[in-house]
């Protein structure tokens, strides 16, 4: 009884971390990309920064978005802010 007690915990242990991280990638991720979108944007229309950290968290956030053609232009543009 006692192995089948460990062997449950460590189950359900092992599904709720791979939840979590599939909720991380598949949900928190793109949102964070969005984010940065737009804040790209907005930054990007003003053609000045007026908040140094968030042109920062948007500048890297923009850097590590993959497959995102939009995030790929701003970044640029930002880069050439900088």
């Amino acid at each position: 009884m006692f192995i089948l007690e460990n062997f449950l915990f460590y189950f359900f242990s092992f599904l709720f971390l791979g939840a979590a991280i599939a909720f991380i990638y598949l949900i928190i991720n793109p949102l964070q990309i969005r984010w940065a979108i737009i804040q790209a944007r907005r930054i990007a229309a003003k053609n000045r920064v007026d908040n140094i950290p968030q042109f920062r968290n948007a500048y890297h956030t923009l850097t590590t978005a993959r497959y995102d053609r939009e995030a790929a232009k701003l970044w640029k543009q930002l880069d050439e802010m900088i």
